[in-house]
């Protein structure tokens, strides 16, 4: 049912924050900074680092200041192709990731605010049962339409309508930028992709990255892939992204064999509290405001602890974590897994602190482990793919080229030492902004002892020095063994 195009497009302005929000932001770094004491730190080494920084940064803002709405790409193509088929006719809502993006592209598309169908939200913005109920009201009947409310035709809107939602009278969706976590995408187009749509065709656009973004982020090649495990698992009846896409009919149509509630396991209850990630991390912060002790406590817990907690559902909740990898599970009562889903598990596992905990179920730890097992080979499939992955840029195999040459001619074992060091540090993974100044290096034809100056500027600068113990962290990382951090059984 579902049609799928790409946008190509330029990068879009960065949209100035407000004077409220700025004003926020440096409060709260004025009262982060009073919890550091500046002898703690390398001071000339800190001062160098931000003067590069900041040279950067206004290097930058230079460059994007003289754009204006006109000069970007991006949004000239999204207003060019909402002008013609098949966006001009029906409902559209247009996903992007940024509260400032959406209040840009509302902005732009329905400039002081003179249509009447096009609207915006965005967290804590307006009530979204007045959004959905004006996009969807047959969706919604239960809405009641305000004296001088119009119907919306265009809804440019954040996450926060991507879950749980009855949008099904529109019947095109566009990602004006890829979520990096493919759930969200099919989550996305979940809310006008549903029972009871009246279009036979769903349409989905994409805006893909800039090639040169692509080459380093590697989003939507991290995204295809994603996106085809779930479909190799799970089954879905459309194509996310692109009709590259291989859909796996049988996984699809197994739940429809299966016992009619198990198809509850894959729907959006509207009804369900969300708790975002940063929710949870706020009430943290809290606890150890308010109680360090308590706080303390939580923290140092040990490793496998498990406790049973009273929720009148059955299930189980599932922290696992290998190094720096870590994810959530949560499973039905019968012991398959049904999300992995935070903010989903997070509401699932939400209790009071007065609540006591109840008895394990017999078979628990057989049902655990047996996760366990997945993620252990979760883990050693993702190691391996990052390392068939890992490759050097262009930049990179020109210093390193330069580099050996240099090696080769000098007497010198203090400049060889140098070499090899830096050699080690510009042959791994490097940041986006280090692969920026070598590929102006290697532009520029820079060899010799002045390649070798520069080098050392960026090994210094970008905080390269502990490259040796970073790749032994690094293989660290890889050999990490995978736990259980905690778990608990929903009774």
């Amino acid at each position: 049912r579902m049609r799928f195009h790409s946008l190509r497009r330029a990068c879009r302005p960065c949209v100035l924050k407000e004077e409220a929000e700025e004003q926020d932001l440096m409060d709260a770094l004025r009262q982060a900074s009073a919890r550091y004491n500046i002898a703690d730190f390398k001071i000339e080494e800190l001062h160098a680092d931000i003067e590069h920084d900041l040279q950067l940064l206004r290097a930058m803002s230079k460059l994007v200041l003289p754009i204006t709405a006109t000069q970007d790409a991006k949004l000239q193509i999204l207003k060019q192709r909402l002008a013609e088929l098949p966006l001009n006719e029906g409902k559209c809502l247009i996903f992007t990731q940024y509260a400032d993006t959406a209040r840009y592209l509302f902005e732009n598309i329905n400039p002081n605010g003179e249509r009447d169908d096009v609207d915006v939200i965005y967290s804590g913005d307006k009530s979204k049962e007045r959004a959905v109920g004006r996009f969807a009201p047959k969706a919604n009947p239960e809405y009641r339409f305000q004296r001088g409310e119009s119907e919306l035709f265009t809804l440019i809107t954040t996450d926060v309508l991507a879950e749980g939602l009855n949008l099904q009278d529109g019947d095109k969706i566009i990602n004006y930028d890829l979520h990096w976590n493919p759930v969200r995408l099919i989550q996305r187009f979940g809310r006008i992709d549903r029972i009871g749509s009246e279009h036979d065709v769903i349409y989905g656009f994409n805006f893909l990255p800039e090639t040169g973004i692509e080459q380093n982020l590697g989003l939507r090649e991290i995204l295809r892939l994603r996106i085809q495990e779930i479909h190799d698992t799970i089954g879905e009846d459309a194509a996310i992204l692109d009709n590259s896409e291989q859909l796996n009919e049988a996984a699809m149509y197994a739940i429809y064999e299966g016992e009619g509630e198990q198809l509850s396991l894959f729907e959006d209850t509207q009804d369900e509290k969300v708790i975002d990630l940063n929710e949870a991390e706020e009430i943290l912060r809290q606890l150890q405001r308010e109680n360090p002790a308590e706080y303390e406590r939580i923290a140092n817990l040990r490793d496998g602890i498990r406790t049973a907690i009273p929720k009148g559902s059955k299930g189980i909740y599932l922290f696992c974590r290998a190094g720096r990898y870590q994810q959530l599970f949560l499973l039905d009562e019968r012991g398959s897994i049904i999300s992995r889903d935070i903010s989903r598990i997070l509401n699932r596992i939400e209790c009071e602190p007065e609540l006591s905990g109840g008895e394990l179920p017999t078979d628990y730890n057989a049902v655990i482990m047996g996760v366990k097992r997945l993620f252990t080979q979760e883990i050693k499939d993702l190691q391996s793919e990052r390392k068939h992955t890992l490759s050097l840029t262009q930049a990179q195999r020109y210093v390193l080229r330069e580099l050996q040459i240099i090696f080769a001619n000098t007497p010198d074992e203090d400049v060889s030492a140098q070499i090899s060091t830096l050699e080690k540090a510009f042959r791994g993974t490097i940041t986006t902004a280090v692969n920026r100044e070598l590929n102006l290096l290697r532009r520029n034809g820079v060899t010799g002892t002045a390649l070798l100056k520069n080098l050392r500027d960026l090994y210094r600068q970008h905080n390269m020095r502990e490259w040796e113990s970073r790749q032994q962290d690094a293989q660290l990382e890889n050999e990490a063994v995978p736990k259980i951090i905690c778990s608990a059984a929903l009774i």
